[in-house]
């Protein structure tokens, strides 16, 4: 019995040192495990630290970019619309990475999780830089190309300006100078009217004075001159009157009739006139009835005209004008010279 007591107490003594050695190695195993873990949470939180870090620059850079796409003109709305996207993901991320931040405390294998995602979320951080690089390459390609066009429409717009307004110019002038034309036109258009009605009136001027020196005979004081048929004033007044005599007044009777009958011809469209214009010698009067050479002249063709309205000349065809003597038709002192010179004139004429 007591070798039996003996043998227990042996077994018990060689326990104890196996127990401490494993007892041991499992505390070396938790140091190693609480070493590893406070390591790689050293790490994790540097990393952590150096992507906030990171990230911080990138959300300023997405701040820059974002107030610089903010001014650009419609044809940047496609990358204002990728880089909306890009801070959308960017915001993701932080929330993702903030959420890894109050993971810490997680277990081993879930921050092996999270320093696998935090590598993914690296690796993507990267990917939009360089998606950010090249959005701003294209950004500064297309401010330049802005820039260029802006200078290329702003040297047409100049070009086209100076055009317009050259051609303006020009068409002012060419409006002004077809205005003058229209009014040379014009002009030319009434003056071959008048000279149409001037001719056509010649005719009838050519057959009046036909038929009145047809009526009145071959007389030295009564003649043709030109357009005109003059009578010498001895024919129709006495010397200083202006009162018609009996053989001037069967010669206005002639010319009468002669004028009515070609009036009858002369188309309505011809506002024709007798203009009936006295004249006189240079010989100064000066008498109770008349102060001077003019007044006689106008008083004698006026009583011309007042005769042949008297005889059925309407008065609208009549008009009377006085020249004295400053319209002579011969020069000189002698009494043949002096009796030309007195003298009243008929011209059938156009208003």
């Amino acid at each position: 019995m007591f070798s039996s007591s003996r043998r227990h107490r042996h077994s018990a003594l060689d326990i104890w040192p196996g127990f401490v050695d494993a007892l041991a190695t499992l505390l070396m195993v938790i140091i190693f495990v609480l070493m590893t873990f406070v390591v790689s949470q050293l790490y994790l939180t540097d990393a952590l630290s150096t992507k906030d870090e990171a990230l911080a620059i990138l959300n300023k850079k997405m701040e820059d970019l974002t107030i610089a796409l903010g001014d650009e003109k419609q044809e940047n709305q496609t990358h204002q619309a990728k880089n909306a996207e890009l801070n959308t993901l960017l915001f993701a991320l932080k929330e993702q990475l903030s959420t890894l931040q109050n993971d810490l405390d997680l277990s081993r294998g879930e921050k092996d999780d999270a320093l696998h995602k935090n590598k993914t979320l690296l690796q993507q951080i990267e990917d939009l830089t360089h998606q950010l690089k090249q959005l701003n390459a294209a950004l500064s390609e297309s401010e330049e190309q802005h820039k260029e066009k802006d200078k290329s429409l702003k040297a047409l717009k100049e070009h086209l300006d100076t055009a317009l307004e050259e051609r303006l110019q020009e068409l002012k002038k060419l409006n002004e100078e077809l205005q003058s034309l229209k009014g040379s036109n014009a002009e030319l258009q009434a003056e071959k009217d008048k000279n149409q009605k001037y001719t056509r009136l010649g005719k009838f001027r050519s057959e009046f004075f036909a038929k009145l020196k047809q009526a009145i005979g071959d007389r030295s004081d009564m003649r043709v001159v030109g357009d005109r048929f003059v009578f010498q004033s001895e024919v129709l007044f006495d010397q200083a009157s202006a009162d018609l005599g009996k053989e001037g007044q069967k010669k206005l009777n002639q010319l009468a009739a002669a004028l009515k009958e070609i009036s009858e011809k002369i188309p309505e469209d011809l506002n024709w006139i007798l203009r009936v214009d006295g004249h006189t010698d240079h010989i100064p009067i000066h008498n109770q009835h008349f102060a001077s050479n003019w007044e006689l002249s106008s008083a004698r063709a006026i009583s011309v005209v007042k005769y042949l309205i008297e005889k059925g000349i309407p008065p609208k065809h009549l008009v009377a004008a006085g020249f004295g003597d400053n319209q002579p038709m011969a020069d000189g002192e002698g009494q043949k010279e002096l009796a030309r010179n007195r003298r009243i004139e008929f011209k059938l004429d156009q208003r």
